[in-house]
């Protein structure tokens, strides 16, 4: 039952002449018979033509969370229209996922069919029938030493991922890398539950892909779903719906062991700034002699101070002049750093596959069968660590 509380309706009296009474009597009349709120507020929880009136006053008056419940009911209730605003209120004020989430509810409870909502509102929340969209799988030119697989959970996510493998298609450096796709997988948003809020990192419910992962042949997870802000970790790379192939590039070369060239936060500062790590495009010592024998490259590097180091008090130095993707994800990929990209490639067993993860997670659980399979999974790709795991 929706409870409200109730405005106070008074009714003037006129001054006194002699139709006083009269007047009197048709005011005190119009007041008894008009409905109070909470009258209306009860019928609307069977009749949804009140339901829904009552939601545009509310919509009207600024009450956006009260109007939304008006929606709801009158939705409830059988009426479409109001299940059409609900969904686009909801969606508007806390995100498709709520949406998305309320409305799977409502199908659980038998209070709204699934015929009640088209197609198309389906796959925008990322409420999929038995029959899913997908995007074909792509195989490079220069082979396939490492396969990632796409997954989405939403029309714009699927959109947006045809989008970027097209584009990927046509930029000459990224095609000539020996990176494959496979064909996307579509998953309902309610399983995913990739998080919406601008400002933070986006995060998902990565368990939910167990299955995929641990029967798919890849190494990297790339998810195209949520609102928020791009990251790589833990082999998933994570994309909101919104991405461009920009920040798919920049987020890629994080694959490949590639640093941000900007301050990082300090909980990633205190990982990263080892006085020992050489990455790719990175030192934290000056050390150009070690850098080049490392990467067995015939010419020094340039080092230029940056400062993704600077919450530890350290001096970093990336490995040419100029600004880049590294530093700001628009600016393009230099030929260094894109030779320095197909060398880690001819060596994929250095990078850390999704599977590892995964076995993390399943002893986390104490899921000691899944552990062992996963992390066979990892060892088989060549993965030093998931080995030594394994050994006896």
């Amino acid at each position: 039952m929706l409870m409200l509380m109730n405005p106070k309706f008074t009714c003037k009296l006129p001054n006194k002449s002699r139709l006083a009474g009269f007047f009197v009597f048709a005011l005190l009349t119009a007041c008894n018979q008009a409905p109070s709120q909470d009258a209306l507020i009860a019928r609307a929880q069977t009749e949804p033509a009140v339901a829904l009136s009552l939601a545009a006053q509310r919509l009207a008056s600024g009450e956006t969370d009260a109007a939304l419940q008006f929606f709801q009911l009158a939705a409830t209730a059988g009426d479409s229209t109001a299940l059409s605003h609900a969904l686009a209120l909801q969606q508007r004020l806390h995100g498709r996922l709520s949406a998305a989430s309320w409305l799977a509810q409502q199908w659980q409870l038998g209070l709204i069919t699934a015929d009640a909502v088209s197609q198309a509102q389906r796959a925008e929340l990322g409420l999929w029938p038995q029959h899913k969209p997908t995007v074909d799988a792509y195989a490079s030119a220069a082979g396939c030493q490492l396969t990632v697989q796409p997954v989405a959970s939403q029309q714009q996510g699927v959109a947006r991922w045809h989008t970027l493998l097209q584009a990927w298609q046509q930029d000459g450096q990224l095609a000539a890398l020996p990176v494959c796709f496979n064909a996307l997988h579509v998953i309902n948003s309610t399983q995913l539950r990739c998080s919406e809020q601008s400002n933070s990192r986006i995060s998902c419910h990565y368990p939910s892909l167990q299955t995929l992962v641990s029967t798919g042949e890849f190494s990297q997870l790339l998810v195209v779903a949520g609102r928020g802000t791009a990251s790589y970790n833990n082999g998933i790379l994570q994309l909101p719906d919104t991405a461009s192939l920009a920040l798919l590039r920049h987020e890629f070369m994080h694959v490949l062991g590639f640093i941000d060239e900007y301050a990082l936060a300090d909980s990633i500062a205190t990982e990263v700034c080892q006085p020992d790590k050489i990455y790719p495009n990175l030192l934290i010592k000056a050390d150009a002699d070690a850098y080049q024998q490392h990467w067995q490259l015939p010419d020094a590097p340039q080092l230029t101070a940056v400062d993704t180091c600077q919450a530890m008090g350290i001096q970093a130095y990336r490995v040419i002049a100029q600004d880049n993707l590294m530093r700001f994800y628009e600016l393009g990929l230099p030929a260094e750093y894109f030779a320095l990209a197909q060398q880690i490639l001819a060596q994929p067993d250095k990078l850390m596959p999704v599977q590892y993860y995964f076995a993390y997670l399943a002893r986390q659980q104490q899921n000691w069968p899944l552990w062992q399979q996963l992390m066979q999974q990892a060892a088989d790709q060549g993965y030093a660590d998931a080995s030594s795991a394994l050994a006896p």
